[in-house]
C-alpha cells in the first residue's frame, strides 16, 4: 500500500478515474481521470472522456501531461496507475514520450493517495448534483 510520505514531492505521479458512477453531461455517460502527484496528492487537472469511447485521445492526455510540466517544471520519475485500467495504453504511450517509467498496482494500493480525492468528487460533484434534484 502507498501512501503520501513515501514520496517525494514529484517522484510519482498516479493516474486514476475519480468517478465511480458515470458523469452525464448533455446526457451522454462520462469518466473523468486525475493526474496527482504522489507526495502532495496535488491535483494537476482532469481529462473527461466519453465512456463510448472507453478512454480519452491522445491530445487531452498529452495536454494533462504539459500542464503538470507546466506546474512542476519538471516530470516525475514514474507514473502509477491501477492494474486493468481501461486508459492504460494512452496514459503509458504519454509517460514514456516523457521518460516516466510505468507502474501498475492494485487499486487498493493507491486509496490511502486518492481515496480523499474521490470522496471529495462524489460528495462534491454527485452532492451538489443530488441537491439540485430536491
Amino acid at each position: 500500500m502507498y501512501y503520501p510520505k513515501q514520496f517525494n514531492v514529484n517522484e510519482a505521479w498516479i493516474v486514476v478515474r475519480v468517478n465511480e458512477a458515470f458523469l452525464l453531461v448533455q446526457d451522454e455517460p462520462h469518466d473523468m481521470f486525475a493526474l496527482v502527484d504522489a507526495a502532495s496528492a496535488y491535483v494537476f487537472g482532469f481529462v473527461l472522456s466519453k465512456v463510448v469511447d472507453e478512454v480519452p485521445n491522445q491530445e487531452q492526455v498529452e495536454d494533462l501531461f504539459k500542464n503538470a510540466w507546466k506546474a512542476k517544471r519538471q516530470w516525475a520519475e514514474k507514473l502509477i496507475m491501477v492494474e486493468d485500467f481501461s486508459a492504460n495504453d494512452v496514459f503509458i504511450k504519454q509517460a514514456e514520450q516523457n521518460g516516466l517509467e510505468c507502474v501498475m498496482v492494485p487499486a487498493s494500493d493507491i486509496e490511502p493517495i486518492v481515496g480523499p480525492l474521490k470522496e471529495l468528487f462524489e460528495k462534491d460533484f454527485f452532492g451538489k448534483l443530488e441537491s439540485a434534484r430536491s
